[in-house]
């Protein structure tokens, strides 16, 4: 009796603990496979076409006449910021109440969202802190800049405040999980927003000043390959900066591994870039995880999977520059925040079919700008938006092929920048032809040429893009003069599946134009050999 009593009470403890792995499996994840980043929602890729809201509109006052706003959009994943001052307002105190309303009121309109913490930091200052941190200096202490003053930005090495803050955040992920975890509306966190110092390029208070004239702990020497010694021996005129990031990463770090042990959900922090103006620590915010300071974040701070890129810069050549920097084995690509317009509408199709981006999100898509007389019920979307409405409904119909071909050499993206009215692609048998400019009746001052080619087979390809035209031919110095289309489909996909809508033949393969509305077009190619090829051909198999 003793004997069955233990093995039900066994049986039992199986059966819990099977039931928690069953509830984990699902959760958002996202892995490294076969050299590429794929993000998993509900078990099945997922790629993040996000709208973020502007720093002050998650409420209800704002967002309840945003959703068909974000539907006319075509996005799948609202990036909303949750925040400590209203969430905290006392010691110990919460207050869930606009957190819900924005997680029930995203579930019923259909969309994801991406949880942004302004905590400690938001963009180099520590604004979103609650009155009764920022208030009291003395228990919960600032940065000091080198003539020793306070500044607007929490100290890293303050214990009290990283405490403070992780206690917060512990909270939160307790309430997202109570309400959340069978739905999973809420697919990532960001942990802070954009951190690091403004005004200083690091923190020069005396406990401060104590670490940074202590040697540098082994681990970081060793991940960066460093000599022994004080933060200036190893570091040079970068020792102010790189301290900087290793207390704020470390301090990021330990919230993001306390909010992962109450909900494991994937969480990132991202960055204000460096690549502006003078590029001095503290004209941004110091110690954030610039590109300079991806080594420093990635050995310090294991509990975030990414550093994300927020960038609004408009040319095409410091775009991909910093895609390739936030692009690495070690790092998956994620644009939480951009701008908007054609050049940033072309912009999401190289990070997705060039740097394997996991998602791209325009910023500031709610009317917060809006004159007050403009806002009615329901508010129109701006029209600097339109070319990114029109990237979401495209992609929305391919994103398990995307997510297929992504990180391989088997996608690649092309887009029509100034000066450019073509593009050669050299693929496997094939060179394939991009042609901008088409239709000729459009608005010449704008660049809405854009694609997405996905080879998927031997003389199989996708096309998905607008008003691109396309020509291909065999690879030069093949056997073969002429290519001839087979079957030309217009259509998308549910999931793996390809559902057809039209069959492209006649005048539209004359034209070989993709609309400006777009399409997605699924491509079965035969190659020609010439007369004279196959006649040689059939002597030397006699």
């Amino acid at each position: 009796m003793v004997n069955l009593r233990i093995n039900l009470t066994i049986f039992l403890l199986l059966i819990g603990l099977a039931s928690q792995v069953i509830a984990q499996k699902h959760l958002p994840v996202l892995k490294k496979e076969d050299g590429k980043h794929t993000f998993y929602v509900d078990g099945k890729p997922f790629l993040i076409l996000g709208a973020q809201l502007w720093n002050s509109s998650a409420w209800p006052s704002v967002t309840d006449k945003f959703w068909d706003q974000a539907k006319e959009l075509g996005c799948n994943t609202i990036e909303a910021p949750i925040y400590w001052q209203n969430i905290e307002p006392s010691p110990g105190e919460f207050n869930f109440k606009e957190l819900d309303h924005l997680i029930l009121s995203a579930r019923e309109s259909g969309f994801r969202l991406v949880l942004l913490w302004f905590g400690s930091y938001k963009n180099g200052r520590s604004q979103y802190a609650p009155p009764w941190v920022l208030e009291n200096t003395e228990k919960y202490p600032r940065m000091k800049n080198a003539a020793g003053n306070d500044i607007y930005v929490l100290s890293a090495v303050s214990e009290t405040n990283l405490e403070a803050d992780k206690h917060a955040f512990v909270e939160v992920m307790k309430h997202i999980r109570e309400i959340d975890k069978d739905h999973q509306t809420v697919i990532m966190m960001q942990v802070e927003n954009e951190p690091g110092s403004m005004w200083t390029d690091r923190d020069y208070s005396d406990k401060a000043n104590e670490l940074f004239n202590s040697h540098v702990p082994q681990f970081i020497l060793k991940k960066l390959d460093k000599e022994d010694g004080t933060w200036e021996q190893a570091f040079g005129i970068d020792a102010p900066e790189a301290f900087n990031a290793w207390c704020i990463s470390g301090y990021i770090d330990e919230i993001a591994e306390a909010g992962r042990k109450v909900y494991n959900l994937p969480m990132y922090a991202n960055v204000w870039i460096r690549e502006n103006a003078f590029e001095r620590p503290g004209e941004y915010p110091s110690g954030g995880p610039t590109s300079n300071m991806i080594p420093i974040w990635k050995a310090n701070a294991p509990n975030l999977d990414l550093l994300a890129l927020d960038v609004y810069h408009g040319n095409v050549n410091i775009f991909n520059d910093l895609c390739e920097k936030y692009n690495r084995s070690d790092n998956a690509l994620f644009i939480p925040e951009m701008g908007n317009g054609d050049n940033f509408a072309r912009f999401q199709f190289y990070a997705i079919g060039n740097y394997g981006a996991i998602g791209v999100a325009p910023y500031g898509i709610d009317p917060f700008h809006r004159d007050p007389r403009d806002l009615r019920d329901q508010i129109k979307l701006d029209k600097k938006f339109d070319g990114i409405a029109k990237n979401y409904n495209l992609l929305s119909k391919a994103i398990y092929p995307i997510s297929q071909l992504q990180g391989t050499d088997k996608l690649k993206a092309v887009g029509e920048e100034e000066g450019m009215s073509e593009k050669l692609l050299r693929l496997e048998n094939y060179d394939l032809l991009l042609s901008f400019g088409y239709p000729t009746y459009k608005d010449r001052n704008r660049r809405t040429g854009r694609v997405l080619v996905g080879q998927t087979g031997e003389d199989e390809f996708l096309l998905i893009g607008f008003d691109t035209k396309f020509e291909f031919r065999p690879s030069f110095g093949s056997p073969y003069n002429n290519v001839e289309f087979v079957l030309v489909e217009e259509g998308y996909f549910e999931g793996e599946k390809f559902v057809r809508e039209r069959i492209w033949n006649g005048d539209a393969l004359y034209h070989s134009t993709l609309p400006p509305e777009g399409a997605v077009l699924k491509i079965k190619l035969r190659r020609v050999e010439s007369s004279e090829q196959r006649k040689e051909k059939a002597n030397f198999d006699k």
